[in-house]
């Protein structure tokens, strides 16, 4: 009774719940009309119209002229997955000094840590070689910001190693770097910048940093980037045709250096003035060069990897636009010139190499003649040995060797004009396909190697292999005299013990050792001048040859 009621009371809420709704839907008057769609677009763009003034005149400029885009402005292209967590970089103001934190009182700098943040870094060769007998060397090189390095002499019982952090002498004051150089490789370093260790103008070095030592120089460190940008706006302001790289403070805040480069003479001794006001401290102008400015900010160069100055190289040679004829580069400025704006110092690099490859080649300057046309050179591929010749007012060229360039331009001296220019010249490889030639020659060498050491490896097995006969054969003696002892003769079958012999097998039987030695038991015979039961016949021959006769 209970389920049929309750069947009932759902089927009635289900026709409820289905009956259709007698009163009828509301008719929608909220519709915009035409002319309030109008007057709405017209709103919308005035607003936008005001906006966009208001951005354009709150919009910054820097001391270059370049806008700087406003702090609630977001890149979508720049802007963070709000699903990751967001890792804010802070910009380490010691990596110009050769470390990642601040240093340690007392605690010297790894050599990982100093040579990962070191630009134009220094290895030592001769670390931990003394020669015996001989003073080691009172003078050592310190390194301060980017690539500005010093020679200071050590005071009497102080022994200081690479990395430690040190007080040295300044003018005036004093100054906190970090030793890069110690021993005999600084002296040689010390000739290499013409400073003789025996000059009594050599400074001081005081002794090991601090701790309060340390608090005044990270003090002095957190001022530099907010002197740049001041100076930077303050010679703006003067009119001064000068760039100002880089800001130095010394370790004890009571100096500061200023590194700027200029095209003409720059006449600062008002900025000095401001400067001195505006920072309170001793200020030094020093000018550098373009590529000295290139060494100190750093970057990437079109390799892909840091820039050589920035990195190892410390001696800048003249380059000129003869270094990249020698190597046959075509003279683009564009492509020739480094972040510096100047010819890239890689020209020098290889360009011997070339001249020397090049005093095997012919002039390049002489045309050679055909009975088909005059033929003129075009280009060379110096490591190929290949030169490109063409027809005179044809695009068509041909690669001919430099040794036919040899014989034709001698041919023409005497006289002899050969037919064409096509009979001399020769197919060259794709880059790709030379390429892939060159892998496989490594891999047929790899495989030739790998056969010849399985070669040497069986050679040795087989000179193992008479050994290991010997001894099976041995163990094969050795098992079937085990098992003719503990044998129990069959029914009907007689077992004859003789006191220093083996039953020998059956003609034409053969019997094989349990190991593989052929063990054949008419040729063993126990020796007779040593008679005994079997089990002690046994443990006295083993180990020895069994085929070995004593009688």
């Amino acid at each position: 009774m209970e389920e049929k009621k309750y069947s009932e009371e759902s089927l009635e809420k289900t026709n409820a719940v289905e009956a259709p709704s007698a009163v009828e839907p509301e008719v929608d008057d909220d519709a915009a009309t035409a002319e309030e769609m109008e007057a709405f677009i017209r709103d919308r763009r005035e607003r936008e119209k005001k906006e966009k003034k208001e951005y354009d005149q709150d919009e910054e400029v820097d001391i270059f002229g370049e806008h700087i885009a406003p702090e609630n402005s977001i890149d979508p292209y720049l802007e963070p997955d709000p699903t990751l967590p967001w890792v804010k970089y802070d910009e380490s103001v010691f990596l110009s000094r050769g470390c990642k934190a601040c240093p340690e009182s007392y605690v010297p700098i790894s050599e990982i840590e100093t040579r990962s943040c070191s630009k134009v870094t220094s290895c030592n060769w001769m670390r931990g070689i003394r020669q015996p007998g001989i003073k080691p060397f009172d003078c050592v090189e310190v390194r301060f910001k980017n690539n500005r390095k010093d020679f200071f002499r050590l005071p009497d019982g102080l022994d200081v190693t690479e990395g430690d952090v040190v007080a040295v002498e300044g003018t005036p004051g004093h100054d906190i770097g970090i030793v890069s150089l110690t021993g005999e490789v600084c002296r040689i370093q010390m000739k290499k910048r013409h400073v003789d260790p025996a000059d009594e103008n050599v400074r001081k070095l005081f002794r090991r940093a601090k701790s309060a030592d340390l608090e005044r120089w990270v003090a002095s460190l957190k001022n530099e980037n907010q002197a740049l940008l001041k100076t930077r706006r303050i010679a703006q302001d003067l009119n001064l045709e000068m760039k100002v790289n880089d800001v130095e403070y010394q370790g004890d805040n009571a100096k500061a250096i200023f590194y700027y480069t200029a095209d003409d003479r720059v006449d600062f001794r008002t900025l000095i003035k401001v400067l001195a006001e505006e920072f309170h401290v001793r200020i030094e102008m020093k000018q550098i060069g373009v590529r000295q400015e290139a060494g100190k900010v750093g970057g990437l160069g079109t390799c892909g990897r840091e820039l050589c100055c920035s990195t190892w190289l410390t001696n800048f040679k003249s380059v000129t636009t003869s270094a990249a004829k020698t190597q046959q580069i075509l003279p683009n400025p564009q492509k020739l010139a480094g972040q510096c704006g100047k010819l890239k110092c890689c020209l020098n690099f290889e360009c011997e190499v070339y001249a020397d490859a090049l005093k095997k080649f012919p002039p390049a300057n002489i045309s050679i003649r055909f009975k088909k046309g005059l033929a003129q050179y075009k280009k060379t591929d110096v490591f190929r040995g290949i030169m490109w010749y063409a027809y005179e007012g044809e695009n068509e060229l041909y690669a001919i060797p430099a040794e036919s360039v040899k014989k034709l331009i001698e041919m023409n001296h005497n006289q002899e004009y050969p037919e064409k220019l096509e009979d001399y010249q020769v197919e060259l490889m794709s880059t790709a396909a030379l390429a892939q030639e060159t892998d496989n020659a490594e891999f047929e060498r790899e495989l030739r190697r790998m056969a010849d050491d399985m070669t040497e490896s069986d050679d040795q097995g087989q000179e193992k292999a008479p050994a290991r006969e010997q001894q099976g054969e041995r163990r094969g003696h050795n098992n079937d005299k085990q098992k003719n002892r503990q044998r129990t003769p069959e029914k009907g079958e007689k077992l004859e013990r003789r006191p220093g012999r083996v039953p020998a097998p059956e003609q034409g039987e053969k019997k094989y050792a349990p190991n593989g030695g052929s063990a054949r038991h008419d040729e063993y015979q126990r020796p007779r001048n040593n008679p005994g039961s079997g089990r002690n016949a046994g443990r006295r021959s083993a180990g020895r040859d069994p085929r070995r006769n004593t009688n």
